[in-house]
């Protein structure tokens, strides 16, 4: 296995894995697929995908991604803008909720975490370092980036997942109903 940049040809890849990795996994449907896709890949691989690598097999088919934000405030712009009317006419509910977490994102920046993460590995790869691997690769490239520090949400029951960021550094930073904000800074004023 092998993790590498994001390339555009990747794009139906990461989806599909965006989609294997979400609760509509067993009801993949197109208009579950374009609001998942939606709210948490597209956005990334249409206009960030220097900070976007996958992890591939043999093949070089992507098996895991991580996707990131590094510009919240342009985020917060097109998501409003480009993205968002989508997710309304799919679904109303997603819509609020989703509208509200981005705007809820503006307070983890105010706190210098100020780039956002998100991570999916395929189960049937999922505990052979892939997405330790996946996150190193992002954290080198932030740091590059002189990224201050970067956030993710994740569900507060998904106990596998929050170890698995208490390992590489990350701590919880806020609670929202459901789920934990996890963060970790690179870079902090002294």
């Amino acid at each position: 296995m092998q993790i590498r940049p994001y390339q555009t040809k990747d794009f139906r890849y990461v989806q599909d894995i965006c989609m294997a990795t979400s609760k509509y996994a067993d009801d993949v449907t197109p208009l579950n697929r374009a609001l998942i896709c939606t709210m948490y890949c597209d956005y990334y691989l249409d206009n960030q995908s220097d900070c976007c690598f996958v992890a591939v097999d043999d093949d070089d088919i992507p098996v895991g991604y991580v996707l990131c934000v590094v510009d919240l405030g342009d985020y917060v712009e097109l998501m409003q803008q480009e993205y968002l009317p989508l997710i309304r006419k799919i679904s109303g509910g997603d819509f609020f909720r989703y509208s509200a977490e981005i705007k809820i994102g503006d307070r983890y920046v105010r706190q210098g975490y100020t780039s956002h993460l998100h991570i999916n590995v395929l189960p049937d790869y999922q505990r052979q370092g892939l997405g330790t691997r996946l996150i190193e690769a992002l954290e080198a490239k932030l740091k590059e980036l002189f990224v201050e520090g970067v956030y993710l949400v994740t569900g507060q029951k998904n106990a596998q997942a929050r170890a698995f960021y208490e390992k590489l550094g990350y701590e919880d930073i806020d609670y929202l109903s459901t789920e934990v904000v996890y963060g970790k800074k690179f870079y902090t004023e002294d």
